[in-house]
């Protein structure tokens, strides 16, 4: 009775994580300060390994922001060309382990910008490091200046064919530019926003599958 009453109970709250790659949360009993360098994921799929959340040199690390991950751009950054060449950018690493492989769906993030902040945010991806491509076409704008931070859109990335059925390493990097820094008196934050206080939700979460090869 009590091994039919476990496989009822997993049935009903297995929806509730299916799907999840890795995510990032950032409140619980030890919860981030605004300060850090780079974060930890909280969970991990089996079959996958993940490095932390960092920040680009361009970012730097900054108080104000607990259960967040944001920094100060130490330069005013204007385009995404002058992003991409002055390192400012979030950065994420997956490898998938030996023996299987890993299907990308979607990803979603909780960005938190300020009145004089970067506010224009451009998702890419490698597999060497060095030669990235967008994961959207539009690069994304966010002027809400909610201190907790707000949802960007989802992005589906289901008909990116590269990471469908991935092998080896690939990394995430989330370019980030617009700022004014004639007016943040170098305290302006931009990046991840924050984990409710009472949920502990993800700010930072990428979707799909792993199977075994």
């Amino acid at each position: 009775m009590k091994t039919l009453c476990f496989i009822i109970l997993f049935t009903i709250l297995s929806p509730l994580t299916y799907g999840q790659l890795v995510t990032w949360n950032l409140g619980g009993e030890n919860p981030t300060t605004g300060r850090e360098a780079s974060v930890a994921p909280f969970f991990v799929h089996e079959g996958i390994t993940v490095s932390d959340l960092k920040k680009g040199p361009l970012i730097n690390s900054r108080a104000g922001n607990t259960r967040g991950f944001s920094g100060h751009l130490t330069k005013e950054v204007r385009s995404f060309d002058d992003a991409f060449e002055n390192h400012a950018y979030f950065e994420f690493e997956i490898a998938v382990n030996n023996g299987y492989e890993m299907t990308v769906s979607e990803l979603k993030a909780r960005l938190r910008v300020q009145e004089f902040s970067a506010k224009n945010f451009q998702w890419m991806y490698s597999f060497d490091g060095e030669n990235y491509k967008h994961l959207h076409e539009k690069a994304i704008y966010m002027s809400n200046l909610n201190n907790a931070g707000a949802n960007q859109p989802t992005l589906d990335l289901s008909k990116i064919a590269d990471l469908q059925g991935v092998k080896g390493k690939v990394t995430f990097r989330l370019y980030v530019w617009g700022n004014d820094n004639n007016n943040d008196r170098s305290k302006i934050n931009v990046g991840f926003g924050k984990s409710s206080n009472t949920t502990n939700s993800p700010v930072l979460e990428l979707k799909g599958t792993v199977t075994k090869s």
